[in-house]
This record gives C-alpha cells, structure tokens and sequence, in this order.
C-alpha cells in the first residue's frame, strides 16, 4: 500500500487479504446498522426498489484479475465500463495490463456469477495523465490526488438488458447533495477499523458531498491534473467531522464546511472499492460522477474518500465512446433503448432505424440531446426534455410530431412557425 507523509491511505483494489496482513482499507458502515441493508441497497432489494429516489445499481460491478485483484468498475456504454488507474496499473514498475488476465462480473455476488454474469475484456485505456504522473513522480506518481486516477475497458462483447449510467451534463454537484457510491469492499466496523469480513457482495451506501475541487492548479502550472470530489464518514456520535469547520485541510481538498449528521445508510469506502461510482441525480437521470480513488484512513470514523471528478474528462471519456452511450442494449440482434427517445438499431456507419420515426442520421455522443438527419427536414434537433418537439434548422421553427399518428412512412407534424399541421410520407 502506498502510505503518505500525511499517513494517507490509497485505496487500492488489491491482492485477496492474505497477501497483506496489515491496514486494509474496508468499507465502513454505522455501528447501528446492519451489513444486511448494505446489501439490500446495492442489489436493489426491497424496500430499496430503483425510483427517483434510489438509482438502480445494475450497472456496477466486480473487476477481477488471474491473480486476485479485485476492484470495482461500473457500465457507461453497453461495451465499455470505468474505473480507477490504479486498479490496472499502480506504479511506474507495473506493466500496462494484459486484459486476457482480467474479466467484468456484472451480478450482486461476483463469487457465485455464472458464466453469462461474466464479461471478457477486449482492451484497456488508462488516463494519458494518469501514466504521465507515475513517470514524472516514480514510483508511485501522483495522479491520484490530482484526479486522473480513471480507466477504461471495452468488454469483447456488450451487456444486454442493462441500462449504463450517464456521464454527468453541464451542471455541477452541488455541495450537501445526498450522494450514492458501491463497490465490492472488505467490510469493517465504523467505529474502531476492525475488520469484519471479507466480501464478494455488491455493497451500496449513501453520503453527503463534502467538497468539489473544480480544477487541481500546480504550482508549474501543470496540465496534467483533473478534479476532485470528496465526502467524510460521520459518526452517530457527531464527533468525527474530518471535512467540518476549522479541520486543516486534506491534501488538495479545501478546508470548508461539513454536517456532522450521518445518514441512515452513511459508509464509507475500502479496499476493492476502487474504480466504484459517485451516482447522483441530475436533471431526472441517474448520473456516474466520480470514480473512487483514495482515502485518509481505515474506513473508520472520520475517514475522507476522494474521488476522481469525471466532469474534467468528458472530451476524453466521450472520445473513446459509441454512439449515444446511455442507449440499454436490449437485444442481442442490436436493438437499443434510449429511455426518452425509444427503440432503434445502429445500420451502418451513422445511420440507425428508429421503430417509430424510421431512419435517421447521428453521430451524438450525448444522451440528453440528439442531432438527426431526415429527408425532407434536413438537421433536427431534439433532447430529453422536448422530444417529441423538434427544432429544424431548415425552416428556423419548432415541430411537434404527434406519435400517435406518425409512424416510419408518414410524419404527422404541426409547424409552430406557420401555425399549420402538415404529413409528409417517406
């Protein structure tokens, strides 16, 4: 483990315990609640059911290596899947990951996953940064506290039937906000770091956001950086608010403000954590905004986890994703669902057949807005939140398509511009 003059513990997802006798990082819950809960939340069990209440946990996972590494990695297209650097490569000694030695399991015990839980992976692509900062600070680098301790996998074949979460839009977390994280860590009590079990099961728990680090500035003015975000693990006693008021400050994390208030299902984050998802709501979806990095101590009381902030890497993350990323593969002939805009199949190249509207041209790496190409209209635009209105560029003027009455030889459109209805066949 790597041990910092501060006395700073990363969380690495790491070799089965009987290869380290000492100071495990652990997920750490409440002494007055129960491992059981943990569980029901992260399977989504009731009375943990998804809503817009609780995100749907589906899409995290086990990331397991030929020699027992275990980390946490989490869905974001139906083929590629995030998680944290270190988890594949922790110092400058280590050889780039051979991704024949490692596979996925997507089930909430990845110890008694089938084989078709079960997911080969096809390449690894680790953060430019994070491999540029090993080298400019061997052996261990600095990257994790920098916040480019992220990586992508491609899976050799896609996840049916799971939604992956979305990347985060334009707006930011917002300090106080209610926040969910899970992973597959070693389980220990909050109260005094000891350890209680060992863990294959799928754990979830909530926090509070602490701290968000917009942008990490280096004194050379380095490029190489990224954000951060930051909760504590509160006691039910009140008395171990590392991020409150008058706390010194944490590495690259500010001194500010913290409640001092756990909540029911407050945890914290361990070893085999690493790579798991920050998931909070935003504009009525369920968004992945960080990866699980590090933390300050042993999961008890106190404990400080950072993670790496994804909102600094949406070009690179978006570089290296399919098309509409957050569409749920929902067959394995490749049929995909978008949860506002329906069922299509990618044809060729950027043409795709929606089931409803017919064929249509896009290369959008976002899932909240969409630019088509259709005859007649040319370039269209819609999202989310208007949908099935459309702005056509052509003409300067919003349509409405009444899909009661349309389907994919014929549009049934009002013209906002003209004050007119209007069909046009295909």
């Amino acid at each position: 483990m790597k041990i910092e003059a501060v006395g700073r513990f990363l969380i690495f997802l790491f070799i089965f315990p009987h290869l380290f006798a000492k100071e495990w990082r652990r997920l750490g819950k409440l002494e007055n609640q129960d491992w059981s809960m943990h569980v029901k939340l992260g399977s989504n069990a009731t009375p943990f059911a998804e809503s817009v209440f609780i995100p749907d946990f589906s899409p995290v996972g086990a990331l397991v290596s030929e020699d027992g590494i275990l980390g946490t990695a989490t869905l974001i297209s139906p083929n590629t899947i995030i998680t944290a650097a270190h988890v594949l490569k922790n110092k400058t000694k280590d050889p780039l990951p051979n991704p024949n030695e490692w596979e996925f399991i997507l089930y909430p015990d990845f110890s008694n996953a089938s084989d078709v839980h079960r997911f080969s992976i096809d390449s690894f692509l680790l953060h430019p940064h994070w491999i540029s900062r090993q080298d400019k600070n061997p052996p261990w680098g600095d990257g994790d506290s920098l916040g480019v301790d992220i990586a992508l996998a491609h899976l050799a074949e896609p996840v049916v039937g799971v939604r992956p979460y979305a990347l985060p839009h334009q707006e930011d977390l917002s300090i106080g906000q209610k926040v969910f994280v899970a992973g597959y860590g070693t389980l220990v009590e909050g109260e005094n770091g000891q350890k209680n079990d060992r863990n294959s099961r799928r754990m979830a728990g909530e926090n509070i956001l602490d701290r968000v680090v917009t942008e990490i500035v280096l004194d050379d003015n380095s490029t190489e950086t990224g954000g951060l975000l930051a909760f504590d693990f509160d006691s039910p006693y009140h008395n171990s608010n590392r991020l409150g008021s008058g706390e010194p400050m944490f590495d690259y994390i500010p001194s500010g403000e913290s409640i001092p208030i756990p909540l029911s299902l407050e945890i914290s984050t361990a070893e085999g954590d690493s790579g798991g998802p920050l998931i909070a709501s935003q504009n009525d979806t369920w968004r992945i905004f960080g990866t699980i990095s590090y933390g300050s101590s042993d999961s008890s009381y106190g404990d400080v986890t950072v993670l790496s902030r994804l909102m600094n890497h949406l070009d690179w993350l978006y570089l290296n994703l399919p098309t509409l990323p957050n569409a749920k593969l929902i067959s394995s002939s490749g049929w995909k669902n978008l949860d506002w805009f329906g069922n299509y199949i990618h044809i060729k190249g950027n043409w795709n057949f929606h089931s409803g509207i017919g064929w249509f041209w896009c290369n959008s790496k976002s899932d909240d807005s969409v630019w088509i190409y259709v005859d007649h209209f040319g370039w269209l635009w819609l999202n989310k939140f208007t949908y099935p209105y459309f702005f056509t560029f052509k003409e300067d003027n919003w349509i409405y398509l009444d899909l009661s009455k349309s389907n994919i030889s014929e549009w049934v459109t009002y013209h906002y511009k003209f004050g007119s209805w209007e069909n046009y066949s295909f």
